[in-house]
């Protein structure tokens, strides 16, 4: 059953945002949190478990102009457990759901969410499918972006090798053109 957009059919708010561990935080190149996510009103994440906020926010911008489905996947998943780093390759734990453009409209569907590491095990949310205006859409996942963007400013990090260094530049080029563009 598909909800029409009542201002809370989906949000998503960091409760914090820091680096992971006891790693220095010159050498974590992912910010990690917790989230609490809502979408058609039935929490998804509640805000106990850690995910990769920075990998997640760049994964969920690109929806923001392409469709995002089983079929043509834009990430991984739409949240990340983090593990994966910027290379935005995690280990089986996140959060995923359609995503599909329609006009004005943007439809939120096949919501899954696998708390361990077997994919074929996932927790899954029947029917839940939502339709919300573009903006609230766009308003959700920029105010998530630019709280991860202006957790980063003015950290200097120490990168490991000239791959790293390239992955690192590629995955802030993206960020930063994808939230400038919106």
């Amino acid at each position: 059953m598909e909800k029409a957009d009542n201002g809370k059919n989906f949000t998503l708010e960091i409760i914090n945002q820091d680096w992971l561990g006891n790693e220095p935080e010159q050498f974590d190149l992912c910010s990690h949190g917790q989230l609490v996510l809502t979408i058609g009103g039935e929490i998804i994440l509640d805000g106990r478990e850690t995910y990769g906020l920075s990998e997640s926010a760049l994964a969920l911008l690109r929806t923001l102009t392409s469709d995002h489905n089983p079929d043509s996947p834009l990430a991984e998943k739409l949240i990340f457990h983090g593990c994966g780093t910027v290379l935005m390759q995690s280990c089986p734990i996140g959060v995923d759901w359609t995503v599909s453009h329609q006009g004005d409209q943007v439809s939120l569907g096949e919501i899954k969410r696998w708390d361990w590491p077997d994919e074929n095990r996932p927790t899954c949310f029947p029917g839940l499918q939502v339709s919300l205006p573009q903006d609230v859409y766009r308003k959700v996942i920029m105010s998530f972006a630019k709280q991860v963007r202006q957790f980063f400013q003015g950290k200097e990090k120490t990168l490991i090798d000239e791959a790293e260094r390239l992955a690192y530049q590629k995955f802030w080029q993206e960020f930063n053109q994808r939230c400038d563009e919106q």
